[in-house]
């Protein structure tokens, strides 16, 4: 059935996704990258270093209490999103249901149409009908391997039996009767010109599917919260095996699978979600466990574009993730564990940006840009470029020891600013003080004392501290 291939994912993930930033949204806000006027001594840049520390710090101090200053939004995306999602599912459910029985055919589907098709498909199950359709004019329109959808209804979900005996599950009319069975959740859902392609019928190598520019999902849930799911442009994936058959024929994973969601955005009362991208290339892989050989399909790509917008706040999220193992060989994880010739090549690229108060009083321009790497079996490298209005730092990160434990592994670090004061940390597990330099000379040093606040002790006696 569609519902257990990328089609349904497209539909379903599209909602679990939805967050983080896209570019180009006028929500969208981007610090300056930290232009401020470098001081003319090397000791005041020192202490620039400091002050831009504190700065950052402070800000995403604020964020501590972030479930408080969000709880508005969270409990609206908490609240609706699983409604849009039952609703989802249910649009793609009868769209595979009348695929198949359109049997490639062009064919239109009334909303009596389609609740006998609920009904067949929970007699072929021997299950209970998953839907109570209320006030319903759902139409679908199949022609050939497309389905369009539109139409409203009140939609009631299966939540449980009226009874705890005498279930008939080898009784057609049993299960038809809804009376037997408790529906809650009501739901009003308005669809309009949801457009799904899928090769249902056709006997081939290569499936390519398609969530189609225009399609809209709306909700009114039984606390009379409104959503709104919107396809602003077509989303597709696909399917590679090796040989020629039906979808319906399948049971093994495909050697490849691909997917992109673009253009999907979620709206309710003041937060708007926009997902611009969601994309991911998967292989198939061969896993050997000694005893035995498994075959899993393994992300090679992922890509990760979004924006969430809340009244006058915005965050964007991009996101990249490579994995540089050669996946046409199979991998031996038989020692139970990573070992020198079979460990996680990869690398990430995540940009984090957007208006968001944190500690201030308005919002404030911010990004966090990370950049990280691992290569080598034991050791990763990450570098860190963080903006907060016009303060600055750059952060590059080495892990040492990765192939031993947590316990051991050795983390170092330089941080730097732009007027070219550094502080390098040998291990930031284990630091206790580190000197403040500017071209090799020092002029102060921070420390970390026993109440484990961070002092800095300039070389002008001058002291201060590290926020909070």
């Amino acid at each position: 059935m569609l519902q257990k291939t990328l089609i349904a994912m497209m539909c379903s993930l599209s909602l679990v996704a939805c967050g983080g930033g896209g570019g180009g949204s006028s929500l969208s806000g981007s610090a300056d990258g930290g232009q401020v006027t470098t001081p003319a001594s090397d000791l005041e840049k020192a202490k620039q270093l400091v002050k831009t520390t504190n700065a950052i710090v402070s800000y995403y101090d604020g964020f501590q209490n972030i479930a408080d200053q969000y709880k508005v939004p969270t409990q609206v995306i908490n609240d609706t999103s699983p409604d849009l999602s039952r609703a989802t599912e249910m649009v793609t459910l009868l769209s595979e249901l009348a695929l198949e029985d359109a049997h490639g055919q062009s064919k239109q589907y009334s909303s009596t149409d389609l609740e006998k098709l609920l009904e067949d498909y929970a007699i072929s199950r021997k299950s209970f009908v998953n839907y109570d359709l209320k006030n319903n004019t759902l139409s679908i329109e199949v022609s050939a391997g497309s389905v369009k959808v539109n139409g409203s209804a009140d939609v009631g979900y299966w939540d449980g039996f009226k009874t705890s005996t005498n279930w008939q599950f080898n009784n057609p009319a049993w299960l038809k009767d809804k009376n037997n069975f408790i529906y809650n959740d009501q739901t009003h859902i308005n669809v309009t010109n949801m457009v799904i392609e899928a090769p249902f019928i056709a006997s081939q190598s290569t499936y390519n599917f398609k969530v189609a520019n225009g399609g809209v999902i709306e909700i009114v849930n039984s606390a009379a919260q409104k959503a709104k799911f919107s396809f602003t442009a077509d989303s597709t994936a696909s399917m590679v095996y090796a040989t020629a058959d039906t979808m319906e024929n399948r049971e093994g994973i495909p050697d490849q699978a691909t997917l992109k969601l673009q253009g999907l955005v979620f709206e309710s009362m003041d937060v708007k979600v926009a997902l611009s991208e969601l994309s991911f290339v998967a292989k198939k892989v061969q896993f050997n466990k000694g005893v035995e050989t498994l075959e899993q399909l393994i992300p090679s790509e992922l890509v990760l574009k979004g924006l969430v917008g809340y009244q006058q706040e915005s965050l964007n999220l991009e996101a990249k993730f490579n994995l540089n193992n050669d996946l046409s060989k199979a991998i031996d994880v038989s020692a139970g564990q990573e070992t020198s010739t079979n460990f996680i090549n990869a690398n990430l690229n995540v940009k984090l940006s957007g208006n968001l108060k944190g500690a201030n009083a308005a919002p404030t321009p911010f990004s966090i840009d990370i950049a990280a790497k691992r290569a080598e079996f034991t050791k990763g490298t990450a570098t860190v470029a963080v903006v907060v209005d016009k303060n600055a730092l750059d952060i590059e990160l080495t892990a040492n020891d990765l192939d031993l434990d947590q316990q051991h592994q050795i983390i170092a670090g330089v941080i730097k600013h732009k007027n070219g004061a550094s502080l390098e940390i040998a291990d930031i597990n284990k630091f206790t003080s580190s000197a403040i330099k500017v071209a090799g000379q020092s002029y102060g040093a921070i420390t970390k004392n026993s109440s484990g606040q961070y002092v800095v002790k300039f070389t002008d006696d001058t002291i201060t501290y590290i926020a909070p």
